[in-house]
């Protein structure tokens, strides 16, 4: 009798608990939501169908865009970029193209002109009596075959003397052997198949609803950085699909994927050499393969016990340049060395913060200096 009033009383105190909770969560989520103190977030009215590329930017657009980490002002030329408006080129002119996905793009966090496009810009107008242009046709989510579309289709417009691909490797491989990945609707970029693990997802889903949980997971980002960093971020952000890129011997789904990346480079490289246009590529590492502490929690989460190579996939992109005599930037080596001295990428998205795209766009520079590519 006494065991039975016992667990009564359990079931009923774990029941008033539950109820309490939630009560708690419903007037921390009226508050929150009454004195308007969460950070806001949304995704970005940007985009339009189109039928060729499945996607671009809109024209003229301008709104804000807003992460946990950073929010800013960004907008679009007439043509569809994130750029200053073109005119067509200067009077002793030498115009760089510059193709690639949002690390080209480069709204997060920082203003136009702190995008390594833009910081290449400076350092070769500076340094040169020559009218440099480097213009920024980066658009998030574009693979390199859409890249390949855009320049056939578009490129010609800007009269590049050089063509600079920045190839995020984290990404581009896998985009490149999908068709169709993403389209507009309603002007939002969505995906037609689902791209998030069951964790992402519900992280999605409560950053999206629920003002008070984005001031909670804020809060856990400023106090409890480093256990994020070991514990969780891995599990949301990493996957079979992307550790399938270090994986060796490799497997058929990612040995599809290198092979589909050096056909698209293949033609992308024949169509500059017959229009006597310079092709660079710059190969853009994630984060923890630069970052010591990130690097271990991705190999714990997703490579113990497997045979690996962390830097396979710029292996590929480098043994197709060498073999096609194109110059390639790779960007993993010299950054893993400056990450040492800080913190290159956000924390919680993985794309250049403002040091980062700093560094890049003096890469970049001082390689095409070297290299006499900007003559």
């Amino acid at each position: 009798m006494a065991k039975s009033k016992n667990k009564k009383n359990l079931v009923g105190n774990i029941v008033l608990l539950l109820v309490s909770i939630v009560m708690f969560l419903i007037l921390l989520e009226m508050f929150v939501r009454i004195f308007d103190i969460a950070p806001q977030y949304g995704p970005l009215k940007m985009y339009e169908k189109d039928n060729l590329l499945d996607f671009k930017l809109l024209p003229n657009y301008r709104g804000r865009f807003v992460k946990q980490e950073f929010e800013i002002e960004i907008h679009t030329n007439s043509l569809g970029l994130r750029d200053e408006e073109y005119h067509g080129k200067r009077p002793n002119g030498f115009n760089v193209l510059a193709l690639g996905d949002s690390f080209t793009w480069g709204a997060y966090g920082t203003e136009l002109n702190e995008t390594f496009v833009k910081i290449l810009e400076k350092r070769l107008d500076e340094d040169s009596n020559r009218n440099y242009q480097v213009i920024n046709a980066g658009v998030p989510g574009y693979g390199t075959d859409q890249q390949l579309d855009y320049l056939k289709s578009y490129g010609s417009q800007f009269k590049p003397d050089v063509v600079l691909l920045n190839f995020f490797v984290g990404n581009d491989f896998f985009d490149n052997a999908q068709k169709n990945e993403f389209t507009a609707k309603d002007n939002y970029l969505v995906a037609n198949k689902a791209q998030q693990n069951s964790l992402e997802k519900l992280r999605i889903f409560l950053i999206s609803h629920f003002h008070s949980y984005r001031i909670m997971e804020k809060g856990a980002i400023i106090f409890f950085d480093n256990f994020i960093q070991e514990n969780v971020r891995g599990k949301l952000q990493y996957d079979e699909r992307e550790a399938g890129l270090f994986i060796k011997p490799t497997i058929k789904e990612i040995q599809e994927q290198f092979d589909m990346t050096k056909q698209i480079l293949d033609e992308m490289n024949s169509y500059l050499k017959s229009r006597n246009i310079k092709l660079v590529v710059v190969i853009l590492p994630l984060d923890y393969q630069v970052d010591e502490n990130k690097k271990q929690s991705f190999i714990q989460n997703n490579l113990e016990g497997r045979d690996f190579d962390l830097g396979q996939p710029q292996k590929i992109i480098l043994e197709w340049a060498r073999q096609n005599d194109v110059n390639v930037i790779d960007l993993m080596p010299e950054l893993e060395e400056l990450e040492k001295d800080g913190e290159l990428y956000w924390k919680l998205n993985g794309h250049f913060n403002e040091r980062g795209n700093e560094e890049v766009g003096r890469i970049v520079y001082e390689y095409l200096v070297e290299n006499n590519s900007i003559k």
